[in-house]
Protein backbone atom coordinates (compact mmCIF):
# COMPACT_ATOMS: atom_id res chain seq x y z
CA UNK A 1 0.00 0.00 0.00
CA UNK A 2 3.04 2.27 -0.03
CA UNK A 3 2.63 5.45 -2.08
CA UNK A 4 5.80 6.90 -3.62
CA UNK A 5 6.76 10.53 -3.14
CA UNK A 6 6.10 11.57 -6.74
CA UNK A 7 2.57 10.22 -6.57
CA UNK A 8 2.05 11.79 -3.17
CA UNK A 9 3.11 15.24 -4.41
CA UNK A 10 0.47 15.04 -7.11
CA UNK A 11 -2.18 14.13 -4.57
CA UNK A 12 -1.19 16.95 -2.25
CA UNK A 13 -1.37 19.51 -5.04
CA UNK A 14 -4.71 18.21 -6.28
CA UNK A 15 -6.32 18.15 -2.89
CA UNK A 16 -4.96 21.55 -1.89
CA UNK A 17 -4.01 20.45 1.58
CA UNK A 18 -1.64 23.32 2.31
CA UNK A 19 -3.90 26.25 3.08
CA UNK A 20 -2.44 27.81 6.21
CA UNK A 21 0.59 27.59 8.47
CA UNK A 22 -0.61 24.22 9.80
CA UNK A 23 -1.43 21.05 7.93
CA UNK A 24 -5.04 20.73 6.90
CA UNK A 25 -6.66 17.31 6.87
CA UNK A 26 -8.13 16.67 3.44
CA UNK A 27 -11.34 14.85 2.64
CA UNK A 28 -9.17 12.38 0.68
CA UNK A 29 -11.72 12.32 -2.13
CA UNK A 30 -9.98 11.64 -5.44
CA UNK A 31 -13.14 11.62 -7.53
CA UNK A 32 -16.87 11.93 -6.91
CA UNK A 33 -19.75 11.77 -9.34
CA UNK A 34 -23.46 12.10 -8.69
CA UNK A 35 -25.68 9.98 -10.92
CA UNK A 36 -29.30 10.79 -11.68
CA UNK A 37 -30.28 7.22 -10.78
CA UNK A 38 -28.95 5.89 -7.45
CA UNK A 39 -26.30 3.18 -7.59
CA UNK A 40 -27.10 -0.07 -5.80
CA UNK A 41 -23.86 -2.02 -6.24
CA UNK A 42 -20.21 -1.44 -7.10
CA UNK A 43 -17.36 -3.83 -7.91
CA UNK A 44 -14.15 -3.80 -9.92
CA UNK A 45 -12.67 -6.14 -12.52
CA UNK A 46 -9.81 -8.40 -11.38
CA UNK A 47 -7.29 -6.32 -13.34
CA UNK A 48 -8.60 -3.05 -11.91
CA UNK A 49 -9.29 -1.56 -15.34
CA UNK A 50 -13.09 -1.58 -15.25
CA UNK A 51 -15.49 -0.43 -12.54
CA UNK A 52 -18.78 -2.34 -12.39
CA UNK A 53 -21.79 -0.26 -11.35
CA UNK A 54 -25.36 -1.47 -10.82
CA UNK A 55 -28.27 0.97 -10.65
CA UNK A 56 -31.64 1.19 -8.95
CA UNK A 57 -33.51 1.30 -12.27
CA UNK A 58 -32.22 -2.15 -13.33
CA UNK A 59 -29.43 -0.88 -15.57
CA UNK A 60 -25.70 -1.41 -15.24
CA UNK A 61 -22.58 0.30 -16.51
CA UNK A 62 -18.91 -0.40 -16.98
CA UNK A 63 -16.95 2.70 -15.97
CA UNK A 64 -13.38 3.89 -16.28
CA UNK A 65 -12.02 3.56 -12.71
CA UNK A 66 -10.17 6.89 -12.90
CA UNK A 67 -12.49 9.23 -14.82
CA UNK A 68 -15.82 7.40 -14.19
CA UNK A 69 -16.45 7.77 -17.91
CA UNK A 70 -19.07 5.27 -19.11
CA UNK A 71 -17.47 2.52 -21.21
CA UNK A 72 -20.66 0.49 -21.60
CA UNK A 73 -24.26 0.96 -20.51
CA UNK A 74 -26.97 -1.69 -20.60
CA UNK A 75 -30.41 -0.31 -19.85
CA UNK A 76 -33.30 -2.47 -18.58
CA UNK A 77 -30.90 -5.31 -17.76
CA UNK A 78 -33.23 -6.18 -14.87
CA UNK A 79 -36.70 -4.95 -14.05
CA UNK A 80 -35.55 -3.97 -10.55
CA UNK A 81 -32.32 -2.80 -8.92
CA UNK A 82 -29.03 -4.52 -9.79
CA UNK A 83 -27.89 -5.56 -6.32
CA UNK A 84 -24.65 -7.33 -7.28
CA UNK A 85 -22.13 -7.48 -10.12
CA UNK A 86 -19.00 -9.55 -10.67
CA UNK A 87 -16.58 -10.89 -13.28
CA UNK A 88 -14.57 -14.15 -13.34
CA UNK A 89 -10.76 -14.03 -13.26
CA UNK A 90 -10.45 -14.26 -17.06
CA UNK A 91 -13.05 -11.47 -17.36
CA UNK A 92 -14.86 -13.10 -20.29
CA UNK A 93 -18.34 -12.26 -19.02
CA UNK A 94 -20.28 -10.03 -16.62
CA UNK A 95 -22.59 -11.35 -13.91
CA UNK A 96 -25.49 -9.21 -12.67
CA UNK A 97 -28.09 -9.99 -10.00
CA UNK A 98 -31.44 -8.28 -9.82
CA UNK A 99 -34.76 -9.25 -8.28
CA UNK A 100 -34.78 -13.07 -8.07
CA UNK A 101 -32.50 -14.03 -10.97
CA UNK A 102 -28.93 -13.71 -12.20
CA UNK A 103 -27.99 -12.76 -15.76
CA UNK A 104 -24.78 -13.26 -17.69
CA UNK A 105 -23.55 -10.85 -20.39
CA UNK A 106 -20.59 -10.75 -22.73
CA UNK A 107 -18.07 -7.89 -22.52
CA UNK A 108 -19.99 -5.97 -25.16
CA UNK A 109 -23.16 -6.04 -23.08
CA UNK A 110 -24.91 -8.72 -25.10
CA UNK A 111 -27.26 -10.90 -23.07
CA UNK A 112 -26.17 -14.55 -22.81
CA UNK A 113 -28.58 -16.32 -20.46
CA UNK A 114 -30.19 -16.44 -16.99
CA UNK A 115 -29.43 -18.35 -13.86
CA UNK A 116 -32.74 -19.07 -12.16
CA UNK A 117 -33.15 -20.60 -8.76
CA UNK A 118 -34.05 -17.95 -6.24
CA UNK A 119 -37.65 -17.22 -5.26
CA UNK A 120 -37.00 -13.91 -3.52
CA UNK A 121 -34.87 -10.80 -4.10
CA UNK A 122 -31.16 -11.57 -4.42
CA UNK A 123 -29.06 -9.70 -1.88
CA UNK A 124 -25.59 -10.54 -3.16
CA UNK A 125 -23.70 -12.76 -5.60
CA UNK A 126 -20.02 -13.37 -6.27
CA UNK A 127 -17.69 -15.59 -8.29
CA UNK A 128 -14.77 -17.49 -6.73
CA UNK A 129 -11.20 -16.39 -7.44
CA UNK A 130 -10.58 -19.48 -9.59
CA UNK A 131 -13.77 -18.85 -11.58
CA UNK A 132 -15.15 -22.30 -10.82
CA UNK A 133 -17.88 -21.49 -8.31
CA UNK A 134 -20.37 -18.75 -7.57
CA UNK A 135 -22.59 -18.14 -4.57
CA UNK A 136 -25.74 -16.06 -4.26
CA UNK A 137 -28.01 -15.19 -1.36
CA UNK A 138 -31.57 -13.87 -1.26
CA UNK A 139 -34.17 -12.86 1.29
CA UNK A 140 -34.61 -16.39 2.66
CA UNK A 141 -32.76 -18.99 4.71
CA UNK A 142 -31.09 -20.78 1.79
CA UNK A 143 -28.22 -19.64 -0.40
CA UNK A 144 -27.10 -21.22 -3.67
CA UNK A 145 -23.80 -22.65 -4.85
CA UNK A 146 -23.34 -22.57 -8.63
CA UNK A 147 -21.09 -24.32 -11.14
CA UNK A 148 -20.10 -21.25 -13.15
CA UNK A 149 -19.23 -22.60 -16.57
CA UNK A 150 -21.94 -25.24 -16.62
CA UNK A 151 -24.42 -22.67 -15.25
CA UNK A 152 -26.12 -25.12 -12.91
CA UNK A 153 -26.94 -25.13 -9.21
CA UNK A 154 -24.57 -27.48 -7.39
CA UNK A 155 -26.26 -27.20 -4.02
CA UNK A 156 -29.03 -25.40 -2.21
CA UNK A 157 -27.18 -24.60 1.01
CA UNK A 158 -29.55 -25.04 3.93
CA UNK A 159 -28.89 -24.76 7.62
CA UNK A 160 -29.64 -21.26 8.83
CA UNK A 161 -32.77 -20.67 10.87
CA UNK A 162 -33.46 -17.17 9.52
CA UNK A 163 -32.77 -15.05 6.45
CA UNK A 164 -29.22 -15.44 5.11
CA UNK A 165 -28.42 -12.18 3.34
CA UNK A 166 -24.64 -12.43 3.05
CA UNK A 167 -22.41 -15.11 1.57
CA UNK A 168 -18.89 -15.16 0.13
CA UNK A 169 -16.20 -17.58 -1.06
CA UNK A 170 -12.70 -17.52 0.42
CA UNK A 171 -9.87 -16.35 -1.85
CA UNK A 172 -8.27 -19.82 -1.62
CA UNK A 173 -11.56 -21.22 -3.02
CA UNK A 174 -11.89 -23.76 -0.20
CA UNK A 175 -14.56 -22.29 2.07
CA UNK A 176 -17.82 -20.37 2.04
CA UNK A 177 -18.95 -18.00 4.78
CA UNK A 178 -22.62 -17.18 5.32
CA UNK A 179 -24.14 -14.68 7.73
CA UNK A 180 -27.73 -14.85 8.87
CA UNK A 181 -30.38 -13.02 10.86
CA UNK A 182 -30.28 -16.05 13.17
CA UNK A 183 -27.11 -14.28 14.47
CA UNK A 184 -24.78 -17.05 13.36
CA UNK A 185 -21.93 -17.13 10.85
CA UNK A 186 -21.33 -20.50 9.26
CA UNK A 187 -18.17 -21.65 7.52
CA UNK A 188 -18.74 -24.33 4.88
CA UNK A 189 -16.39 -26.62 2.98
CA UNK A 190 -16.83 -25.93 -0.74
CA UNK A 191 -16.23 -29.50 -1.87
CA UNK A 192 -18.34 -31.33 0.73
CA UNK A 193 -20.88 -28.49 1.23
CA UNK A 194 -20.83 -29.24 4.96
CA UNK A 195 -20.56 -26.79 7.87
CA UNK A 196 -17.09 -27.03 9.37
CA UNK A 197 -17.41 -24.30 12.01
CA UNK A 198 -19.86 -21.77 13.41
CA UNK A 199 -19.20 -18.31 14.81
CA UNK A 200 -21.34 -16.09 17.02
CA UNK A 201 -21.24 -12.57 18.39
CA UNK A 202 -23.45 -10.16 16.44
CA UNK A 203 -26.54 -9.23 18.44
CA UNK A 204 -28.65 -8.19 15.43
CA UNK A 205 -29.00 -9.02 11.72
CA UNK A 206 -25.79 -9.74 9.77
CA UNK A 207 -25.55 -7.78 6.51
CA UNK A 208 -22.13 -8.70 5.14
CA UNK A 209 -19.33 -11.23 5.58
CA UNK A 210 -15.94 -11.02 3.87
CA UNK A 211 -12.73 -13.08 3.95
CA UNK A 212 -9.29 -11.50 4.19
CA UNK A 213 -7.03 -11.95 1.13
CA UNK A 214 -5.15 -14.81 2.81
CA UNK A 215 -8.45 -16.49 3.81
CA UNK A 216 -7.35 -16.51 7.47
CA UNK A 217 -9.68 -13.80 8.80
CA UNK A 218 -13.36 -13.01 8.41
CA UNK A 219 -15.26 -9.79 9.07
CA UNK A 220 -18.99 -9.74 9.79
CA UNK A 221 -21.05 -6.53 9.61
CA UNK A 222 -24.20 -6.14 11.64
CA UNK A 223 -27.25 -4.07 12.31
CA UNK A 224 -25.90 -3.75 15.87
CA UNK A 225 -23.58 -0.91 14.62
CA UNK A 226 -20.44 -3.02 14.79
CA UNK A 227 -18.18 -5.15 12.65
CA UNK A 228 -16.52 -8.21 14.15
CA UNK A 229 -13.18 -9.62 13.08
CA UNK A 230 -12.61 -13.36 13.49
CA UNK A 231 -9.55 -15.59 13.26
CA UNK A 232 -10.73 -18.66 11.33
CA UNK A 233 -7.63 -20.72 12.11
CA UNK A 234 -8.26 -20.36 15.83
CA UNK A 235 -12.03 -20.06 15.35
CA UNK A 236 -12.20 -17.09 17.70
CA UNK A 237 -13.24 -13.44 17.84
CA UNK A 238 -10.30 -11.04 17.58
CA UNK A 239 -11.91 -7.59 17.75
CA UNK A 240 -15.28 -5.89 17.93
CA UNK A 241 -14.90 -2.84 15.72
CA UNK A 242 -17.00 -0.09 17.26
CA UNK A 243 -17.26 3.45 15.97
CA UNK A 244 -20.29 3.66 13.71
CA UNK A 245 -23.53 5.20 14.97
CA UNK A 246 -25.84 3.08 12.81
CA UNK A 247 -25.93 -0.33 11.13
CA UNK A 248 -22.77 -1.44 9.33
CA UNK A 249 -23.71 -2.37 5.78
CA UNK A 250 -20.45 -3.44 4.18
CA UNK A 251 -16.75 -4.07 4.86
CA UNK A 252 -13.75 -4.80 2.64
CA UNK A 253 -10.15 -5.78 3.32
CA UNK A 254 -7.34 -3.96 1.56
CA UNK A 255 -5.54 -6.15 -1.02
CA UNK A 256 -2.55 -6.57 1.29
CA UNK A 257 -4.82 -7.61 4.16
CA UNK A 258 -3.43 -4.99 6.55
CA UNK A 259 -6.50 -2.76 6.65
CA UNK A 260 -10.25 -2.91 6.62
CA UNK A 261 -12.82 -0.32 5.56
CA UNK A 262 -16.39 -0.46 6.87
CA UNK A 263 -19.36 1.48 5.50
CA UNK A 264 -22.45 2.37 7.50
CA UNK A 265 -25.95 3.80 7.38
CA UNK A 266 -24.54 6.62 9.54
CA UNK A 267 -23.13 8.09 6.25
CA UNK A 268 -19.51 7.31 7.16
CA UNK A 269 -16.67 4.94 6.38
CA UNK A 270 -14.00 3.87 8.86
CA UNK A 271 -10.49 2.62 8.13
CA UNK A 272 -9.30 -0.01 10.65
CA UNK A 273 -5.94 -1.60 11.40
CA UNK A 274 -6.45 -5.36 11.10
CA UNK A 275 -3.50 -6.23 13.36
CA UNK A 276 -4.70 -4.16 16.32
CA UNK A 277 -8.39 -3.46 15.65
CA UNK A 278 -7.59 0.25 16.00
CA UNK A 279 -9.57 2.90 14.16
CA UNK A 280 -7.20 4.82 11.88
CA UNK A 281 -9.48 7.30 10.13
CA UNK A 282 -13.15 8.25 9.89
CA UNK A 283 -14.28 9.33 6.40
CA UNK A 284 -17.26 11.63 7.01
CA UNK A 285 -17.85 13.34 3.66
CA UNK A 286 -21.06 11.52 2.69
CA UNK A 287 -24.65 12.74 2.72
CA UNK A 288 -26.43 9.37 2.84
CA UNK A 289 -25.98 5.76 3.94
CA UNK A 290 -23.01 3.89 2.47
CA UNK A 291 -24.46 0.94 0.53
CA UNK A 292 -21.43 -0.79 -0.98
CA UNK A 293 -17.67 -0.42 -1.38
CA UNK A 294 -14.69 -2.06 -3.05
CA UNK A 295 -10.91 -1.60 -3.00
CA UNK A 296 -8.91 -0.89 -6.11
CA UNK A 297 -6.49 -3.82 -6.63
CA UNK A 298 -3.47 -1.53 -6.16
CA UNK A 299 -4.52 -0.89 -2.55
CA UNK A 300 -4.00 2.88 -2.76
CA UNK A 301 -7.71 3.73 -2.98
CA UNK A 302 -11.23 2.40 -2.64
CA UNK A 303 -14.69 3.20 -4.03
CA UNK A 304 -18.01 3.62 -2.26
CA UNK A 305 -21.61 4.33 -3.21
CA UNK A 306 -24.31 5.92 -1.10
CA UNK A 307 -28.08 6.06 -1.13
CA UNK A 308 -27.81 9.63 -2.45
CA UNK A 309 -26.62 8.25 -5.81
CA UNK A 310 -22.96 9.23 -5.66
CA UNK A 311 -19.90 7.21 -6.54
CA UNK A 312 -16.72 8.23 -4.69
CA UNK A 313 -13.11 7.20 -4.98
CA UNK A 314 -11.18 7.71 -1.75
CA UNK A 315 -7.42 7.92 -1.32
CA UNK A 316 -5.56 6.02 1.38
CA UNK A 317 -3.17 8.92 1.45
CA UNK A 318 -0.08 8.56 3.68
CA UNK A 319 -1.18 11.73 5.49
CA UNK A 320 -3.96 9.66 7.08
CA UNK A 321 -1.39 7.50 8.85
CA UNK A 322 0.90 10.41 9.67
CA UNK A 323 -1.92 12.34 11.37
CA UNK A 324 -2.97 9.22 13.26
CA UNK A 325 0.41 8.22 14.67
CA UNK A 326 2.69 11.29 14.51
CA UNK A 327 0.30 14.25 14.54
CA UNK A 328 1.96 16.36 17.24
CA UNK A 329 5.48 16.10 15.81
CA UNK A 330 4.21 16.56 12.28
CA UNK A 331 2.22 19.70 13.08
CA UNK A 332 5.07 21.18 15.11
CA UNK A 333 7.45 20.67 12.20
CA UNK A 334 5.12 22.44 9.79
CA UNK A 335 4.36 25.26 12.22
CA UNK A 336 8.07 25.93 12.71
CA UNK A 337 8.75 26.46 8.99
CA UNK A 338 7.94 29.95 7.59
CA UNK A 339 7.09 28.51 4.19
CA UNK A 340 3.77 27.26 5.62
CA UNK A 341 2.66 30.63 6.96
CA UNK A 342 -0.61 32.12 5.77
CA UNK A 343 -0.47 35.04 3.33
CA UNK A 344 1.81 37.71 4.73
CA UNK A 345 1.01 41.39 4.89
CA UNK A 346 2.10 43.05 1.65
CA UNK A 347 2.84 39.72 -0.07
CA UNK A 348 1.84 39.77 -3.73
CA UNK A 349 -0.49 37.03 -4.93
CA UNK A 350 2.09 35.65 -7.35
CA UNK A 351 4.70 35.45 -4.59
CA UNK A 352 2.19 33.80 -2.27
CA UNK A 353 1.21 31.19 -4.89
CA UNK A 354 4.86 30.40 -5.59
CA UNK A 355 5.44 29.91 -1.88
CA UNK A 356 2.38 27.68 -1.61
CA UNK A 357 3.72 25.49 -4.42
CA UNK A 358 6.98 25.20 -2.53
CA UNK A 359 5.06 24.44 0.67
CA UNK A 360 3.08 21.68 -1.02
CA UNK A 361 6.23 19.97 -2.27
CA UNK A 362 7.95 20.35 1.09
CA UNK A 363 4.92 19.03 2.92
CA UNK A 364 4.84 15.99 0.66
CA UNK A 365 8.46 15.21 1.52
CA UNK A 366 7.74 15.55 5.25
CA UNK A 367 4.69 13.29 5.00
CA UNK A 368 6.66 10.72 3.05
CA UNK A 369 9.38 10.70 5.71
CA UNK A 370 6.91 10.09 8.53
CA UNK A 371 5.09 7.48 6.43
CA UNK A 372 8.32 5.58 5.80
CA UNK A 373 8.85 5.61 9.56
CA UNK A 374 5.35 4.24 10.06
CA UNK A 375 5.92 1.38 7.59
CA UNK A 376 9.25 0.56 9.21
CA UNK A 377 7.81 0.49 12.72
CA UNK A 378 4.83 -1.58 11.55
CA UNK A 379 7.14 -4.28 10.20
CA UNK A 380 8.92 -4.69 13.53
Amino acid sequence: MQIKSTHLCTLVLLLGMVQTGLAQEGSYILKRQLFKVPLTSVNISPDGKVLLAGFDDGSFRLLDPDSFHTLLEVKDAHDKAVNAMDMPPNMDFILTAGRNYIKLWDRDGNYLFDWKGHATTIWNAEISKDGKWAVSSAMNKTFLLWDVYNSVIIERMRGHQDVCMSVCISPDNKRIASGSNDLSIRIWDVETRQVISELHGPTQDIYDVEFSPDSRLLVACSKDKSARLYDLKENKLLFILKGHRDMVMEAEFSPDGNYLVSGSADHSLILWDVQTGERIHHFLDNEQAVMDLVFHPDGHSFYSITYAGDLTRWSLDPEIFVLKYYEDAYREELAADPVFESRRKGEFKKEYMTRMDEAALKKAIIIDRYYERYLSEREK
